[in-house]
């Protein structure tokens, strides 16, 4: 063996490994980065469902109970203030707009629906126009929703 014919095989070995490199570091960030969307979604899904307030509200949602209009304000807007961090996070991509329907998509639809819950607070204040939004996008994914279980992931 020749040392052209060496040096060439020190280079497209140099290159493979350096590929192989590559392609490993792009896995790894792609699952570092799905490890971070699911716990972003945990958390927000844990909000959800060990808040005893916010846990009551989801409870009376299901029959639209007039029991909804005793809340405090501050407890509906904290509750609306999760749905839209749920917005949020579907808008910068952190979780998929199936996958926040899935979850979170019938209670944002039930909260918009309910009058009670709205008692004594006005939906249509400035600072809800991203709840109305998201909520409009959940209402029509309702209405056409197809389950496919393939786009409820992170």
């Amino acid at each position: 063996m020749n040392i052209t014919a060496l040096k060439d095989f020190a280079i497209v070995v140099g290159g493979l490994v350096t590929i192989f490199a590559f392609v490993n570091g792009l896995l790894e960030y792609r699952r570092q980065g799905a490890q971070k969307r699911v716990e972003h979604f945990t958390m927000l899904r844990r909000r959800l469902k060990e808040n005893p307030v916010f846990k009551e509200i989801c409870a009376l949602m299901f029959d639209d109970d007039p029991r909804l209009a005793d809340f405090s304000p501050q407890d509906k807007r904290d509750f609306i203030g999760l749905l839209e961090e749920v917005a949020l996070q579907v808008n910068s991509g952190l979780i998929r707009p199936e996958l926040a329907h899935y979850m979170f998509g019938y209670y944002t639809v039930k909260c918009l629906e309910s009058k009670d819950f709205w008692a004594n607070l006005t939906l249509d204040e400035v600072y809800w126009n991203l709840f109305y939004d998201f909520a409009r996008e959940m209402k029509a994914k309702q209405e056409s929703h197809v389950f496919r279980r393939e786009k409820l992931r992170f």
